[in-house]
């Protein structure tokens, strides 16, 4: 699977564990944190702007940043829409 974030990243993982910790992997002082926690930072902040994502399992937290439109799923052998290129050359 592969989704970007509404911050022009392109993040590549199989399940949605994975995604999770790609885009833990990612994010600037949460690395050393739990994938449950980080996902509890990341749904708290949401929180706080008035977007709620559940963290009961990593397959419902994506679907929430998905719903959220804080990512979006990137279709293999579609073009990108920022720059035109295949996204999977």
């Amino acid at each position: 699977m592969r989704y970007r974030t509404n911050e022009g990243l392109l993040i590549e993982a199989e399940t949605s564990l994975d995604t999770v910790r790609r885009l833990r992997e990612a994010s600037g002082g949460e690395q050393n944190l739990s994938d449950q926690a980080f996902m509890e930072a990341v749904a708290d902040r949401m929180y706080e702007g008035g977007v709620h994502v559940s963290t009961v399992s990593p397959d419902i937290f994506v679907a929430g940043l998905l719903s959220a439109g804080l990512l979006t799923r990137e279709i293999e052998g579609a073009r990108s829409n920022e720059t035109g290129k295949q996204i999977d050359n």
